[in-house]
């Protein structure tokens, strides 16, 4: 293994804020129901890792990326905007340009160490994105998108980026990643996206003070143990394995199934206590009529699904693997949208409350897709080394997405208590990554 230096720093050289290239249309921008389900969930934060020759001029590099950031945030320009208070009391996005904090930053420590530990999570890997305070969801200043570009010793760089869950869903934000890296290479983006964001209005709105109620502090669905990150690779052939016992006709279905009831296990979840699955399902291909799949903001369904330890840890995967087919069929179902905006619509109108109404204690929530083309962000120096989430929300959360391999294994990454993910790498699921 690697050896780390006994003190890690990451020296922040430069900060600043990146506005788009040219003026940008100056209005105030609707946020759905849906979007607005997600402002107390706050950060969603990514590293993406880059090998990159040590003769490569740095500064030059940084420039570069600078440049084609406020090229691509003329597309993107909700990014460069700020949420305020709307006169009905609805959070909005003021669109007025004021650009994505861009922070330039170094650490002590060699990019092949990195390489050659298969880039295991160590703990200065939270340093390498900038960390924004959730109590912070009331200061209409603060950016909706933050990098973090750290550079390594001897060549290799970390793109840390941080975004508001309140403007894009991850098929939004791989988007952007994509078009940001089509601007690097200087090449036109392959897809223009939509803004249209009152396609997912729905009836009148309720000016109510509950919206200033969704900013309640997130982390009091944390359980403040400190928590250990671990990621797990199900190659094609395990999966293909999984598929066979469970029955499950896709390999999200099987991998979902096995890794659930062994995170179950490893929690020691008593016998008759019930746990949750739940699941973001991606909508815009469901709803009447079709929203564009270059539709940017969030457009996804939420559904959760009940069940007793007992059930599914001693019952065959084929048991577990039903129940989440069940799920994702609910979330299917063209009607699932709407009946989500109208949920959202009442005064329990976040994720946070939904969780708590449903006694989260054993939760199991599974974000971000295997089909997002985290491996394919290529800003001209060649294609990602190695990509991860920063941080997750739960204790127990599962974090699928595509391997290096093209999609062929999949990469389930979660976070425990230390002696449960002990417990975890001890029932050899899986091969760890």
């Amino acid at each position: 293994m690697a050896e780390v230096p006994a003190l890690t720093v990451v020296n922040v050289r430069r900060l600043c804020l990146v506005k788009p290239a040219i003026p940008t249309p100056t209005q105030t921008m609707f946020l759905s129901n849906v979007d607005l389900l997600w402002l107390p969930v706050n950060n969603v934060q990514n590293l993406v890792f880059y090998k990159i020759s040590p003769l490569v001029d740095y500064n030059s590099l940084i420039e570069g990326l600078k440049k084609s950031l406020s090229s691509v945030l003329v597309y993107f320009y909700p990014l460069a905007g700020r949420l305020k208070i709307g006169e009905s009391s609805r959070m909005e996005v003021n669109c007025n340009d004021e650009g994505v904090e861009f922070t330039e930053a170094s650490i002590n420590i060699l990019f092949r160490d990195l390489e050659r530990d298969g880039f295991q999570r160590k703990l200065f890997f939270q340093n390498l994105v900038h960390e924004v305070d959730p109590s912070e969801n009331k200061n209409s200043c603060r950016p909706l998108l933050s990098i973090q570009v750290t550079a390594f010793e001897e060549g290799g760089i970390c793109i840390g980026t941080t975004l508001h869950h309140v403007i894009a869903d991850g098929n939004s934000f791989w988007h952007f990643m994509t078009s940001w890296a089509e601007c690097s290479r200087g090449i036109p983006i392959s897809k223009d996206p939509q803004h249209a964001r009152a396609v997912l209005k729905r009836g009148k709105t309720n000016p109510s003070k509950k919206r200033e109620e969704s900013l309640e502090n997130w982390a009091d669905l944390k359980n403040k143990t400190e928590l250990v990150y671990s990621t797990f690779c199900f190659t094609e052939e395990m999966i293909q394995n999984l598929k066979q016992r469970s029955g499950a006709s896709s390999s999200f279905v099987a991998v979902a199934a096995q890794f659930w009831r062994c995170v179950i296990r490893a929690r020691e979840v008593p016998l008759e206590e019930v746990v949750h699955f739940s699941l973001l399902a991606d909508c815009r291909a469901r709803i009447k009529p079709p929203i564009l799949p270059t539709y940017f903001g969030n457009c996804i369904s939420l559904g959760v699904v009940q069940t007793t330890a007992n059930a599914l840890t001693n019952a065959d995967i084929s048991f577990a693997a039903d129940v989440i087919q069940q799920l994702i069929n609910s979330c299917s179902d063209e009607s699932q949208i709407d009946h989500l905006i109208a949920w959202a619509e009442s005064s329990k109108m976040n994720v946070g409350n939904l969780l708590r109404e449903t006694g989260w204690q054993y939760g199991t929530n599974t974000v971000t897709s295997p089909r997002f083309p985290l491996y394919e962000i290529d800003y001209g120096w060649g294609k990602p080394v190695d990509v991860q989430v920063a941080t997750m929300n739960e204790i127990g959360a599962m974090v699928l997405s595509c391997a290096k391999d093209g999609g062929k294994s999949i990469l389930v990454s979660t976070c425990l208590p230390q002696h449960q993910m002990d417990l975890l790498h001890r029932l050899q699921i899986v091969s760890v990554e």
